[in-house]
């Protein structure tokens, strides 16, 4: 008698990648638009995120995974691009001179100088980078304001960006970590920093 072993499923890379793509698709619907990378310090339209993810080790063994593990791969692809794409948001109150998305596209935002709102950009991503994030997103320049198609279009999503993101981080710019106990609570933040859709 001979016991014969199953056969493994597989998929062609082709098809991997197709399916990846898919999963890759709808689940950018529900992000931002542009997004810091952390690591690199540089702002990133969709295709640039894309691109990024495309040359990761992560998208990598992705794609072997999904090649040799047929019967399991659209919940796996799912789990790797919310890993891989989760995000932090940027929770504060405009003040002054903030960065706008022509101050900052196509350069470093870690080589700036640190003047104004650039500060609050800079720190935002370094604690957003060492809490392991690789994406960030601030309202003041990852939205085009000149353009009002994408700024009401960006108003109109806001809510389901922040309710896709992992982290919110809070800018307080009145409290140190050297103020006295109940600042938290006086912070001018409390009143006029969140909006709705943070908020919600």
């Amino acid at each position: 008698m001979q016991i014969r072993k199953p056969r493994q499923k597989f998929v062609s890379p082709p098809d991997a990648e197709v399916a990846i793509r898919r999963v890759l698709q709808t689940h950018m619907e529900n992000f931002p638009p542009r997004l810091f990378d952390t690591t690199t310090g540089l702002l990133h339209d969709r295709d640039a995120q894309i691109n990024a993810f495309k040359t990761s080790p992560q998208y990598k063994e992705l794609l072997s995974l999904t090649i040799k593990h047929a019967d399991c791969r659209l919940e796996r692809i799912k789990e790797a691009i919310l890993m891989y794409f989760r995000y932090a948001m940027l929770s504060h109150r405009w003040e002054g001179k903030e960065p706008l998305l022509h101050d900052i596209q196509d350069k470093v935002v870690y080589e700036l100088e640190p003047v104004n709102g650039v500060h609050k950009l800079q720190s935002f991503c370094k604690v957003a980078r060492d809490a392991g994030y690789r994406w960030a997103w601030s309202d003041t320049c990852c939205i085009d304001k000149s353009n009002n198609v994408e700024l009401q279009e960006s108003v109109n999503t806001m809510f389901v960006w922040y309710r896709h993101s992992a982290l919110t981080i809070v800018y307080l710019s009145d409290v140190s970590r050297f103020s006295k106990s109940g600042a938290l609570a006086k912070s001018a933040w409390n009143e006029r920093g969140w909006t709705v859709q943070e908020f919600l």
